[in-house]
C-alpha cells in the first residue's frame, strides 16, 4: 500500500510538473521553472522510493514487476482524475 501510495504520488508531481496540468489543478497559475524542476525531482524521487521499496521486499525480479503494473494502474489513475477535474471544479 505505502508504494502505491508513492507511485500515485509520484505520478501526480510529474503531471502537475506540466504547465498545461498545473494550469488545470491551480486554477490559472503559473509554474516557475524551479517550482517545475522541484516538482519533477521529487517525483521521480517517490518513483524510485516505491521501486526500492518493492525490490526490498519482494525481491529484485517480482519487486520490479509489481513495481511496473502499479506504476501503470497509478498513471492511469492521475490521468483519469486530470480529464475529470473540470468536471468536478465547475460543479462546485
Amino acid at each position: 500500500m505505502i508504494a502505491m501510495a508513492l507511485l500515485f504520488a509520484g505520478c501526480s508531481l510529474l503531471a502537475g510538473s506540466q504547465p498545461k496540468q498545473f494550469s488545470r489543478i491551480v486554477r490559472h497559475g503559473h509554474l516557475s521553472n524551479p517550482a517545475r524542476i522541484a516538482l519533477r525531482s521529487l517525483g521521480a524521487v517517490l518513483l524510485l522510493a516505491a521501486l526500492v521499496i518493492l525490490i526490498r521486499t519482494e525481491g529484485p525480479s517480482f519487486g520490479a514487476l509489481v513495481w511496473a503494473c502499479l506504476l501503470s494502474i497509478s498513471a492511469i489513475a492521475v490521468a483519469l482524475i486530470l480529464a475529470w477535474l473540470p468536471r468536478f471544479t465547475s460543479a462546485t
